[in-house]
């Protein structure tokens, strides 16, 4: 069984789209737990739309990784995923991901591209073909495109709370990275199979990039220097958000120059003062 742990919150024809392509796959061992962060009850009819699936809905205070932790305890299913509630699957998707692990016992995690609704990339920059997870190359995968069998998950445990998108600080991503990496330093095995999508809207829009470029860019930051990449690393991730905004200034692109340089500031001030910042918050919760 495939146990897909969806958190949502404030979006009702996208998980409907989501639920609707459920519906429509050809591989059925599945069970969808849903974890509800909304404070009232819109999705009442969509639930009433999909009453042929095995959805398990609960309720869960804000927080992504709160969320997938709720999930992450009632989960029953060998392989587990974390679809976002606005991506959707081909109707042979989970299939395809139970074909692949059970040919490929070596794999514990496999992760598919990403792609737009006319087959486009989205999402961070992948690899061009098959090619195994190591600790340089992760921060090119994000959790709705990953499959995790039980045992990474059993041994993982559970995201951290204090990052990520919703948690009560400002380093507002990085728990998936966190996740994985901490996955690869226990010895998981993980593969990337560029023939199999999830779809998802495109992250791309001005609009959301300034509104989450500096938050999103202080938690990777902080992952950085949590998994103990060091200043030469670091240093690559950094050269690119420079070069991007050097890029975008040459091309007179003066609105996406300002977003690499916000994303060169968040990672830098992650990875300097992000563990100062994430203890200093930890004891003002205490006091």
């Amino acid at each position: 069984m495939i146990s897909l742990i969806v958190a949502t919150i404030e979006r009702v024809s996208e998980l409907d789209r989501l639920l609707t392509s459920l519906d429509a796959q050809s591989y059925r061992d599945f069970e969808v737990i849903l974890i509800d962060q909304n404070t009232d009850a819109r999705l009442t009819p969509v639930l009433r739309r999909h009453r042929g699936l095995a959805i398990r809905h609960l309720e869960c205070e804000r927080g992504l990784s709160r969320a997938r932790n709720a999930g992450l305890r009632v989960a029953t299913g060998e392989v587990i995923c974390f679809p976002d509630d606005d991506c959707w699957y081909p109707a042979s998707l989970l299939e395809s991901v139970s074909g692949w692990l059970e040919r490929n016992p070596d794999f514990d995690a496999v992760f598919t591209t990403m792609r737009s609704a006319d087959n486009q990339p989205v999402g961070p920059r992948c690899p061009s073909g098959p090619v195994l997870v190591t600790k340089s190359n992760v921060w090119s995968f994000i959790s709705p495109a990953g499959f995790l069998r039980r045992a990474v998950t059993d041994s993982v445990g559970h995201f951290r709370e204090d990052i990520g998108v919703g948690a009560n600080s400002p380093y507002q991503s990085g728990e998936e990275s966190d996740y994985f990496l901490r996955g690869l330093a226990l010895g998981f095995r993980m593969w990337y199979e560029p023939a199999f999508t999830v779809h998802h809207q495109d992250f791309r829009s001005l609009e959301r990039m300034r509104k989450t470029t500096y938050p999103y860019a202080l938690g990777s930051g902080y992952v950085l220097r949590l998994h103990g990449y060091s200043w030469r690393e670091f240093g690559v991730h950094l050269v690119r958000s420079v070069g991007g905004a050097v890029f975008s200034l040459c091309q007179g692109n003066l609105s996406m120059a300002e977003v690499y340089w916000m994303r060169a500031a968040g990672q830098l001030r992650g990875y300097c003062l992000g563990p100062r910042d994430i203890a200093r918050i930890a004891d003002s919760r205490m006091d």
